[in-house]
């Protein structure tokens, strides 16, 4: 498929969970920033988002502290390796849900009490952002769920206050960034990946 443009971003666009131990520049870590800023927020809200960049690796092994605990939840590790059979815990050497990239970028969000659920929009948007950004400067990255969702899994390890986040906010969605340690392959966009109807058919 010949695109340019948007589309061809798109086609570059991978996840990536290999990544070599360069660290991002300043310059690159304020393009994603910028990136982030250029997001969609559900009523205008900005203030209800804040980003926490993480290129200490003790702080991110304190937040893996509780993916580790999930690992040993059995039956939630069966959940997960019955959908992606090859990321069983055997699969791994050493565990790092952060596959060792660089920087995590922690989007959080401030507790919502206005429109309940807007938040996972609003982060995702963020998020997303800086994906594309990371793929226009030729990194790689992938979106961080399961770490931020064990720590309310397992409350005894949540590891919040490492972030140290404002007031009232909570960490939602995270997005690992770095070099990749294999060059990412661009790939064709599947027209009827999803299922869909229009109206009036």
């Amino acid at each position: 498929m010949d695109h340019t443009g948007f589309l061809d971003l798109l086609e570059r666009r991978r996840s990536c969970r290999r990544f070599t131990p360069e660290k991002l520049d300043r310059e690159t870590i304020g393009r994603l920033l910028l990136a982030a800023c250029g997001a969609p927020v559900g009523s205008n809200r900005n203030e209800d988002i804040h980003i926490t960049v993480v290129e200490d690796r003790a702080v991110l092994d304190e937040l893996a502290a509780a993916m580790k605990r999930r690992r040993e939840d059995r039956e939630a590790l069966r959940l997960i390796t019955e959908k992606i059979p090859d990321r069983s815990a055997a699969a791994e050497d050493v565990f790092d849900p952060f596959y060792g990239a660089p920087a995590v970028f922690i989007v959080s969000h401030r507790v919502q009490d206005l429109q309940p659920g807007i938040e996972y929009a609003n982060v995702m948007s963020v998020a997303m952002m800086m994906h594309l950004e990371a793929t226009e400067l030729g990194l790689g990255s992938v979106f961080m769920w399961g770490s931020l969702e064990a720590m309310r899994m397992y409350p005894e390890y949540d590891r919040t206050s490492e972030l140290r986040l404002p007031e009232g906010f909570q960490p939602l969605l995270g997005l690992a960034v770095g070099h990749p340690a294999i060059p990412l392959e661009s790939k064709e966009i599947l027209p009827d990946k999803f299922g869909v109807n229009a109206l009036p058919e």
